[in-house]
Formats: C-alpha cells, sequence, structure tokens
C-alpha cells in the first residue's frame, strides 16, 4: 500500500524558488522537490508539534526516504517585481534601488496537488504523518499557505503523473535527501551550506523526474474567427522610423486595450504575463528594411486566434499619436520620434498571408530588430549566454534548436547596431533600456514564421525573417 499526501492553496499561488537558481531568474520549483517536502515536515514538528518525540519523526522521515510521484494540477508562471532600496538609499530620494522578482505559480484555489511514495506505513507512523500535514501551515516560502491531508485511497500514477527517472515529454530535476534520511541533513540552512563551501547540502541526490502533459481540450469558443493577424499601412508627415517602432506598438496596444472590456482580454493584452504562454498579441512595426528605414504597416499577430470582438476592437484604431494631453491647464507634451500617424486597414486574415515577409519556411534567419536577451549573464562567454538564451526562448515557443550567430561578431552587448534603438517602453526609462544585438540562427531544417524571440518581443523587437539566399 502506498501514501498520498493532497496538498491545496487556498491562495491560489504557491512560491518556492529551486536551489540551483536565483530569485531574479524567476523559476519557480514544481513539483516542490522531496527535500523540500521532508524539511517542511521537521520545521513543522520543531514549531506545531514539538512533543513528538524525535525517534519516532526520523522512522517516519527515512520511510518516506524514496522519491514520490506527484500529479500536479495545472499551474501558471508570473512574476511581481519590488524595488528595494540598495545601501546607498536614503529617506525621501529617489533611485538607488535593486529590481527583485517575486516568482511564482498560480492555480485554482480548489485544485490539489498529489504527492504519492510507495511506502507503505504502520498505523503510527500514518497517524504522524496525518497530523502533521495537518499542523502544515505553508509550502515553500511563508506566501504559500497550504492545506495538507494524508487521503485514505492512493491513486496510481500514470504517464501525466511526474515519476522519478521515467521518460515523458516535460523534464526537470529535484533536489532529494540520500538513503538513509538524516534529520541533520534536512535542519541544514542555506548559509551553513555555503560556508562549507558546498553547492548543494550533503546527503543530498539530484533525482531526474518526467511526465508527459494530458492533450488539451478542443477549443469550445464560438465566437472565434479564422483571423490571427492584422495588417495597417503607417501614413505620417514625419516618418516613424524603426529605431522608434516600440512606441508606435506601445500605443497602439494602448488605444486596444481601452476599447476592450476588462474582462476576457487579460489573454489578447498579455495583462497575464507569462500565463498567456507568449500567445498574446504581439504588435510588430514592419520597416522597409532592417537597418534604420521608417515603419511602413504594422502588424498585429495573436497566436491563439483572435476573436470577434477583439478584431472589432483593433480595426476601430485609426490613429496613433505620442501627444499627452496636460493636467489641468498643462500644455501637455509628446513623446519624441511618434508623430501623428493615420492607420489605414490593409489585411485581416491568417499571418502566412497578412505578413508573408516574416512568415516564409527557411533554414536561415536573421534580425530584422535587435533581439533583447531574457536572462541574466553569467560568467559564460557571451556566444554561450546567447545560445542559451535563444535556446530556451525556442524550446519555450515548441520550436527546434538552432546554431546562434553574432551578426556583428566584434561588437559585444549591446552591439553598435542596436544602440540606435529605443529599447524600452513609453512608461519606462533610458535607464529600463534592454541592451539588445543583431543575430543569425540557423536550424536543420525549415522553420516557418513568424519568429519572435526575447524580452519586448511583443512590441517588435527580437524579429527575425528569412535570410536572402
Amino acid at each position: 500500500m502506498a501514501t498520498t499526501v493532497a496538498i491545496r492553496f487556498p491562495l491560489g499561488r504557491y512560491h518556492a524558488t529551486p536551489w540551483d537558481r536565483n530569485v531574479n531568474e524567476g523559476t519557480a520549483e514544481w513539483p516542490p522537490s522531496p527535500w523540500r517536502l521532508l524539511r517542511a515536515l521537521v520545521a513543522t514538528w520543531y514549531t506545531r508539534w514539538p512533543d513528538l518525540p524525535g525517534p519516532v519523526l526520523d522512522g517516519l522521515l527515512d520511510a518516506l526516504g524514496d522519491p514520490p510521484s506527484y500529479r500536479t494540477p495545472p499551474a501558471r508562471p508570473a512574476h511581481s517585481r519590488h524595488y528595494l532600496p540598495d545601501l546607498d538609499h536614503r529617506k525621501g530620494e529617489t533611485g538607488r534601488t535593486d529590481l527583485t522578482l517575486d516568482p511564482y505559480l498560480s492555480m485554482r484555489r480548489d485544485a490539489e496537488l498529489l504527492v504519492r511514495w510507495e511506502a507503505d506505513l504502520d498505523g503510527e507512523r500514518r497517524a504522524v504523518l496525518a497530523k502533521l500535514a495537518e499542523l502544515l501551515p505553508y509550502l515553500g516560502r511563508a506566501e504559500s499557505a497550504c492545506e495538507a491531508r494524508l487521503m485514505d485511497t492512493d491513486p496510481a500514477p500514470d504517464q501525466t503523473w511526474w515519476r522519478p527517472d521515467a521518460a515523458g515529454e516535460q523534464t526537470t530535476r529535484l533536489l532529494a535527501p540520500a538513503r538513509p534520511v538524516r534529520r541533520s541533513v534536512l535542519e541544514m540552512s542555506t548559509v551553513q551550506v555555503r560556508k562549507a563551501r558546498r553547492t548543494m547540502p550533503p546527503g543530498t541526490i539530484w533525482v531526474s523526474y518526467a511526465s508527459t502533459p494530458p492533450a488539451a481540450p478542443a477549443p469550445t469558443r464560438r465566437d472565434t474567427t479564422n483571423v490571427d493577424a492584422v495588417r495597417f499601412a503607417v501614413i505620417s508627415p514625419a516618418p516613424v522610423m524603426a529605431t522608434n517602432g516600440i512606441l508606435l506598438a506601445d500605443e497602439v496596444h494602448r488605444a486596444v486595450a481601452s476599447r476592450l472590456a476588462s474582462d476576457g482580454a487579460g489573454d489578447l493584452l498579455g495583462r497575464g504575463g507569462a500565463h498567456t504562454d507568449h500567445r498574446h498579441a504581439h504588435w510588430v512595426p514592419i520597416a522597409g528594411g532592417a537597418g534604420h528605414d521608417a515603419v511602413r504597416a504594422l502588424v498585429v499577430f495573436a497566436p491563439r486566434g483572435l476573436r470577434a470582438g477583439e478584431l472589432a476592437a483593433i480595426v476601430k484604431v485609426r490613429e496613433a499619436s505620442g501627444r499627452r494631453r496636460g493636467r489641468g491647464d498643462g500644455a501637455g507634451y509628446e513623446f519624441r520620434g511618434l508623430p501623428r500617424a493615420d492607420l489605414l486597414l490593409q489585411a485581416a486574415g491568417p499571418v502566412a498571408l497578412v505578413a508573408p515577409e516574416l512568415c516564409e519556411p527557411a533554414r536561415r534567419w536573421r534580425s530584422r530588430t535587435p533581439y533583447l536577451p531574457v536572462r541574466h549573464r553569467k560568467r559564460e562567454s557571451l556566444d554561450d549566454f546567447l545560445t542559451a538564451d535563444v535556446g530556451a526562448e525556442l524550446r519555450y515557443r515548441g520550436l527546434p534548436p538552432a546554431k546562434v550567430t553574432r551578426s556583428a561578431p566584434d561588437d559585444g552587448l549591446p552591439d553598435r547596431w542596436a544602440r540606435d534603438f529605443r529599447r524600452y517602453r513609453m512608461n519606462e526609462h533610458l535607464g529600463m533600456a534592454r541592451p539588445g544585438l543583431g543575430l543569425r540562427l540557423e536550424f536543420a531544417g525549415e522553420v516557418p514564421g513568424p519568429l519572435l524571440l526575447g524580452q519586448l518581443s511583443h512590441f517588435g523587437y527580437g524579429v527575425f525573417e528569412p535570410e536572402p539566399g
């Protein structure tokens, strides 16, 4: 007989940073590692049930020492951003703050995570585990309030479960205590591990997990269309240059957002962040070439398709301008680089017909706009960093790996081409500009477009086009 614990997160959020990752990488540990689960039981014993004899707890921990299987509920990654004062910050001053991410997973509040150990516990140990689970206040960070219970039944794992040393479409690795399980190992703090000059706690191992997600249900919306892209011609007395294309994309995004109701528009406008798996709309300025030409078109591309109401809201946008009214009797101001421009509807339909210059299948692709890396560079070389960063972006979109080369191998990050581009949005300042550069990608076989990768890829950056010849 196996042992299964069900865990629910009543706040709908799970916060936990994997052992080998930095919090600012924006990654949440999922499923919770065996090491984290057993540490949670030890912490609960210390704070909620100190009368339980230590040898009884030690016996339970060793009985649960083999890596468990997990049935995870649907969860979506997200994060919030916090600007914390650094050592040079002074009260009342602006600036001198450091950006810190708070990554988490969002899920239904009634969804349950199942953890199944292949351990046949006797009556005493089951009773101890049941009470510890009931007393467990949170799992992961303290914000991850949870409710846990020992189940009377033990569902059998299938290919949709995360199983140790199994094969599947999705893989991860989790930290687990080695057998025999020693409570002293689980009690070690991160500071103690670092002081011992170790990269992982002693008496622990990495365990490979894999699962195959269930097939996605067929869409049931009745208001869908066969349109996933809309194209506008951009006509203006003064040209909107490609280097300022992000201003045009941002302004049209704002105009469409103001026309759509709050409910149901988040997955089009990207309000859910990573929740949308990059299937929300891309606002792509199209210039005359890959240089610094004027923007001649704007393509709105939504990979998940456009609903009838969303399509109507997009085609009603007639103009864009960087002009802003002032408060009260103020004269207002204008964003430099975005003169008033008329938007003339040119086409609506499948993206391959609406924006053919971005969609032709090809093996070799080149940057049409600078690629802005997503992740922080560590100690690896620039080429290794770019290969890993682009590879992660391709995997995230279900695309095959590619050979990555820099368009200007002698330049750094950013390169001279990218420095001329405005690489921050309307509501941001120059200090938030992302570094970028031109790249060339080569795949083993032909890959269809559009290929939109990296930071601000929803606002015209990281756009690739088939390389001529």
